[in-house]
């Protein structure tokens, strides 16, 4: 089985790397998303298409510790989240700024002048990524500006 990178921490465990099928951090991770999906306001369809199945799915896997229910890359989905979440936060003090930044729409190349949120809702992983890299890069230059 792959590792996942995850920047995550709970109950003070740091969950920097997880094997997709490690029960006892399965659960932690998919109530992250489900956090952050209710903090940036997202319907069933979005989180659906940006974990690349079924909500019903996820919140089964949730309820029944239904790993083995799990697309293969749904953690992979949920480790690129959590990463969007954690840029958004450092390079927006505002919290209500940070959560909001996604349905904005957004001039930099990689969107096209529509919303990240078109982008985060495409289904595919990569996309997730590409986020999540472009938003990390913006973190590092913001911070060296601060220096």
């Amino acid at each position: 089985m792959g590792r996942v990178l995850l920047a995550m921490r709970c109950h003070g465990q740091n969950l920097s790397t997880f094997a997709i099928d490690d029960r006892r951090l399965v659960r932690p991770a998919l109530l992250a998303f489900v956090g952050i999906a209710k903090a940036w306001s997202l319907t069933e369809a979005e989180q659906s298409a940006i974990l690349g199945q079924p909500m019903s799915a996820v919140l089964a896997a949730l309820n029944e510790d239904g790993v083995s229910e799990l697309r293969p890359d749904t953690l992979e989905r949920v480790s690129y989240v959590l990463g969007i979440y954690r840029a958004l936060h450092t390079i927006f003090p505002n919290q209500q700024q940070a959560d909001r930044w996604f349905s904005r729409p957004n001039t930099a190349v990689l969107f096209e002048g529509a919303p990240a949120l078109a982008l985060l809702c495409s289904g595919r992983a990569a996309d997730l990524a590409a986020v999540r890299q472009y938003l990390e890069a913006q973190g590092l230059e913001n911070t060296d500006d601060r220096a």
